[in-house]
């Protein structure tokens, strides 16, 4: 069983537009509903491949309610604990032209101090029943920012590989813990070592460095460039397909879904990172917050290319 747990899902409202005009009336071409949330994406794509996995979320109010509908609907096992405050909205505009859209995210909670003390008890069950935990996302108002090395420590005690993919203090607390694998992008791994990455072996040593602190997996997301990722002091660059990218909404929690699914069934490195790469680029030829379909995945995986490269010295 793989598990996901989302401290702050989201209705995700996606509104396309010709060309957004601020301050101006803009009309509105179409719009798209479905539920967000890092670890509840990862979960949807690991049902359509095949997986068995479970969400755990905070959720409250009718918002609550809508995201809940969604995972039943899809078949995938919910336990949440009920919050006081309604489940956030967020708010993507997409223009015609293909430029990145522009978001507006609620922050989520406050949450209170028993619905966490509920999450925490919730965690310590699931983690002895599970092969991997899966913590992202944004952390609520209400939720100190170590809340992802707690879980992280409650899913090792119950024998649980653990997965983080967070950015700023929530990463920093994270990584304290040593999970099992992170998914930063660039942005957020030049954040985390407060360096910019100008050419591919940097990007390359990055990873290295973030597995010489004790991370078993660690993949740099890199957009249409694919990943960089160290594994056992190897450093490889995963490729991925040429496609039309419609929306990436829910592509990095898609690919680590593949890594995950992969990594259940046995396979190495390689293969997780072509299955990642692959269940990555499906989503992105989807619209909107929907997630990508396993006949695409199947269709992309061997278009995928991995190797193995060697990062530059850093000169002294």
């Amino acid at each position: 069983m793989i598990t996901t747990i989302t401290l702050n899902p989201s209705i995700d409202k996606t509104i396309y537009v010709s060309k957004l005009t601020p301050n101006e009336t803009n009309r509105v071409l179409g719009v798209e509903i479905d539920a967000g949330g890092k670890g509840i994406n990862c979960s949807r794509m690991l049902q359509r491949l095949g997986a068995q996995t479970r969400v755990v979320a905070l959720l409250g109010g009718k918002t609550g309610d809508y995201v809940a509908s969604v995972l039943r609907r899809d078949g995938i096992a919910l336990e949440l604990v009920a919050t006081v405050r309604p489940t956030r909205t967020c708010v993507c505009v997409e223009e015609s032209a293909g430029l990145p859209p522009t978001t507006f995210n609620e922050r989520g909670g406050p949450i209170e101090h028993r619905e966490l003390v509920d999450l925490l008890e919730l965690a310590k069950n699931i983690s002895r029943q599970s092969s991997y935990l899966v913590f992202g996302g944004s952390v609520p108002t209400g939720i100190n920012d170590d809340v992802y090395r707690v879980l992280i420590d409650i899913a090792s005690a119950g024998g649980a590989k653990s997965v983080l993919d967070a950015d700023r203090d929530s990463l920093v607390e994270g990584l304290k813990a040593k999970p099992f694998m992170i998914k930063p992008n660039r942005d957020e791994a030049e954040r985390l070592l407060g360096s910019e990455f100008h050419t591919k072996s940097d990007v390359a040593r990055a990873a290295l460095t973030l597995w010489e602190r004790g991370i078993e997996v660690v993949v740099i997301s890199l957009g249409k460039q694919g990943a960089m990722a160290c594994h056992d002091g190897m450093i490889y660059h995963a490729t991925p397909p040429e496609i039309k990218t419609v929306s990436t909404i829910g592509s990095g929690d898609s690919m680590i879904a593949g890594m995950l699914f992969a990594f259940a069934d046995g396979a190495g490195i390689d293969d997780a990172l072509r299955m990642g790469c692959a269940a990555g680029a499906a989503t992105a030829m989807s619209s909107g917050a929907d997630i990508g379909l396993k006949s695409d995945v199947d269709t992309l995986l061997s278009q995928v290319k991995v190797a193995r490269i060697e990062p530059t010295p850093i000169a002294h």
